[in-house]
């Protein structure tokens, strides 16, 4: 058994440096041309999550010292990037958007295409048909304001403000096919928000988020320099949390559970609270804390949520 793990640890290190180096590679050279296109962004932010995702699932598998350095180091890229988005997006407008009249029970469903994204692979580097929702404001999105996706697919959500996201409500677009399988999550920059998803199969990493409600189950979830986080989750393993604030935790409403499931319970780990005492960072809700949370849960969902933005997320 040990051997195995050696022979696993040996692996995952020369795959796990090769996504680093080529994309430390990609990173230096957007950095030496002209400001990067949001296109070229999220190519980086993709590459950073695949990266990410690979030592979250090899966490029990390898050396703690050799995950604690390629965790500093994916934080050096991961301000790297940062640095570059900051230098070239456009400034968000805090506006209402007029549209026009469109039945009730239906947002404006005009898709955003984003542009194609690339993932490391070991040995080359070939296209990526994940979804994205980015670049959003004061907007419903749900399953049809998505891209052309598989049934089953990984799906990334950057760059939200004041929105509601529901892929749990099946529109009249896609009432006659199945409900959306994502295999692991990516959200990064997103402020005043509601996230209603269907279950992960995989990973949850979620990166500087703020003021947020959000509502998932998965089977690792990862939250990084987020603050003001109220969290609903389902979940097969325990929470991880790090340089967050004010993260709020609790279960998954059974109201909206698809299929019969026991809700397990879980311990949060945050690990910039490594004592024996209490992290002040989090805490759990209480029973009237969810009750409220839920409240605006369902609020989230009416026919009306397009029209009470306002009030659901409200500055």
């Amino acid at each position: 058994m040990a051997e195995a793990i050696w022979t696993f640890s040996q692996s995952f290190t020369e795959h796990f440096q090769q996504l680093r180096s080529e994309l430390e590679s990609r990173v230096e050279t957007a950095r030496a041309g002209p400001p990067p296109s949001q296109g070229v962004l999220n190519e980086l932010s993709m590459s950073l999550a695949k990266a990410t995702k690979a030592l979250a699932d090899a966490t029990r598998s390898i050396p703690s010292y050799d995950q604690k350095q390629s965790e500093i180091q994916l934080k050096a890229l991961e301000k790297s990037i940062e640095a570059l988005r900051a230098s070239s997006a456009p400034k968000s407008k805090f506006a209402f958007k007029r549209k026009v009249a469109s039945p009730p029970h239906l947002p404006s469903t005009a898709p955003t295409i984003a542009e194609a994204s690339k993932a490391v692979e070991t040995t080359n580097l070939t296209p990526s048909t994940h979804p994205t929702l980015s670049f959003h404001s004061r907007e419903l999105l749900i399953r049809s304001s998505l891209p052309d996706h598989p049934q089953q697919t990984d799906l990334s959500i950057f760059d939200l403000d004041h929105c509601i996201v529901d892929l749990l409500t099946i529109d009249s677009e896609y009432a006659s096919k199945e409900e959306l399988s994502i295999s692991a999550l990516h959200v990064r920059n997103l402020s005043h928000c509601i996230l209603l998803l269907p279950p992960i199969d995989g990973s949850a990493l979620l990166h500087d988020i703020s003021h947020c409600t959000i509502v998932l189950g998965c089977h690792q979830f990862r939250m990084h320099t987020s603050q003001k986080i109220d969290v609903l989750l389902s979940i097969s393993s325990n929470p991880i949390i790090e340089d967050c604030n004010g993260i709020r935790f609790g279960q998954y409403p059974a109201t909206l559970l698809r299929r019969e499931k026991d809700l397990t319970s879980y311990s949060v780990q945050d690990f910039s609270h490594i004592r024996s005492t209490p992290s002040p960072h989090f805490s759990l809700l209480t029973q009237d804390g969810q009750v409220e949370v839920e409240k605006k849960v369902s609020s989230a969902r009416t026919i009306d949520a397009l029209n009470e933005l306002k009030t659901i997320v409200p500055q």
